[in-house]
């Protein structure tokens, strides 16, 4: 049943023992895959001496892991989220197990290094989606906003503290002992997902429907159903059917369209500020606070969404839009850093408004047991927009003022969040906020005993 506002089931997400579990879990794993990243960035470049070596590292973890993912989604969709975690973060091991093996026998090289670093990502990426789509399928419906704001303010501020640290372990241990770490950090969270209890949501069997109660018991039962059916009926298939409802849920096409915009804007964002500080008439230490005025206003996001609910995400998604657009509008008449600093500051507040709450209004509308799948299309779809992005950024820059390429992007940020004022949109949007929706037993469950 629904959570009723006011209720018992109104609870912070944080004191869902099953959520606060499934949180720390993710932050061991989080924290394994940056320290890895650190380790074997440096290896490469001291081993090659190439400043381009740490790019080819990075091309390939994007490319494995885009290829990877969607057919990660359709399994998680069939078996048990729980363990699918679990198995993840354990395989997760055998990377930096065997470059740490590699590198103590002295047989380490940089093709190595690639090929573990692909087979690495492959793992994860495939995993991953299980482990995403357990996070909203553990909290109520009123939950979702301050949930969707907890982890993703969590993972900014671990990778801001993982990186320094993955960079002192290696100072002060070395390579070959800090990817050692890295394993038994992945142990860890292979370990503490497992007292997460599995949500009872149906599995998808088909493209088109849900397997019983036997078949969500049995777990990987349901993938050995689907045995006999051929290659395209077991994988493609049901990542087509996700694409399409996507696109025919006119409210979740629009939080696409909100979402890709801002992944398209924001990602060449950081890139902008080294010459922008520059035309400020600053230096490294402009850049440096231009940077970190963005991660201000987002860490202040996320600990408001993550304190405060609103029962809303119309408002926050729209006075987000704007904010931000207004706000890097401003840049264009900035003459000095600190007017620069503050404006940045505000659209990352912005940011995080509009990402918490489409995020969140997305995983009211997409059917549960769609929630694997969809979740993985999404990232598809989006990631590949970051580098287009880059791609027009390198084009402006090259061609335009700094209140030109402003001014455009600001533009296009308050023209998109009229989009939200259409009234289909916000009537769909109205209606995904007011439905019932049937939650997880166990989630209420544990609300029921923390409330």
């Amino acid at each position: 049943m629904g959570g009723r506002p006011g209720g018992r089931f109104m609870s912070h997400p944080f004191k869902n023992p099953n959520f606060r579990t499934y949180l720390i879990a993710r932050l061991f794993g989080a924290l394994g895959s940056y320290m890895m990243e650190v380790a074997l960035m440096w290896w490469a470049l001291e081993a090659t001496g190439r400043n381009d070596s740490v790019a080819w590292v990075a091309l390939t973890m994007s490319i494995v892991g885009t290829l990877a993912s969607p057919f990660g989604g359709v399994l998680a969709d069939r078996a048990n989220k729980v363990g699918l975690a679990s198995v993840g973060y354990a395989l997760s091991m055998v990377a930096p197990a065997t470059a740490a093996a590699l590198l103590l026998s002295g047989h380490l090289s940089f093709g190595l290094v690639v090929a573990i670093v692909a087979i690495d990502n492959l793992i994860s990426s495939f995993f991953a989606p299980a482990n995403n789509a357990l996070g909203p399928l553990l909290l109520t419906k009123e939950q979702y906003s301050q949930g969707v704001a907890m982890t993703q303010g969590m993972s900014k501020l671990l990778r801001m503290a993982s990186m320094p640290l993955g960079g002192m372990l290696v100072a002060g241990l070395g390579v070959a002992p800090t990817l050692l770490v890295t394993a038994s950090v992945y142990l860890v969270a292979a370990t503490i997902v497992r007292f997460v209890e599995e949500p009872r949501v149906g599995y998808a069997v088909s493209d088109s429907g849900t397997g019983d109660e036997g078949g969500a018991a049995a777990g990987y039962g349901s993938v050995k159903a689907e045995a006999r059916k051929s290659l395209r009926e077991q994988w493609i298939d049901p990542m087509v059917a996700t694409v399409r409802m996507l696109f025919s849920v006119p409210l979740l096409a629009a939080a696409l369209f909100m979402v890709g915009l801002l992944n398209f804007i924001l990602s060449p964002i950081g890139v902008m500020m080294a010459p922008y500080a520059k035309s400020l008439g600053s230096g490294a230490e402009g850049y440096g606070l231009l940077l970190a005025g963005i991660t201000a206003g987002e860490l202040l996001g996320y600990a408001v969404f993550t304190t405060f609910r609103s029962s809303r995400s119309l408002p926050y998604i729209l006075g987000g839009s704007m904010l931000m657009g207004l706000s890097i509008g401003a840049l264009a008449w900035a003459t000095n850093l600190i007017p620069a600093v503050v404006a940045l500051g505000l659209a990352g507040l912005g940011a995080v408004a509009v990402g918490v709450h489409l995020d969140a209004l997305a995983i009211k509308v997409i059917p549960k047991e769609f929630m694997g799948r969809a979740i993985s299309m999404i990232g598809v779809l989006l990631n590949g927009l970051g580098p287009l992005g880059l791609v027009a950024a390198g084009f402006a820059l090259r061609t335009l003022s700094f209140a030109t390429i402003f001014a455009v992007i600001s533009g296009s940020l308050i023209v998109a969040s009229l989009l939200w004022l259409w009234p289909p949109i916000a009537l769909a949007v109205g209606a995904a906020e007011s439905a019932p929706v049937e939650t997880d037993d166990a989630a209420e469950a544990t609300a029921a005993k923390t409330a």
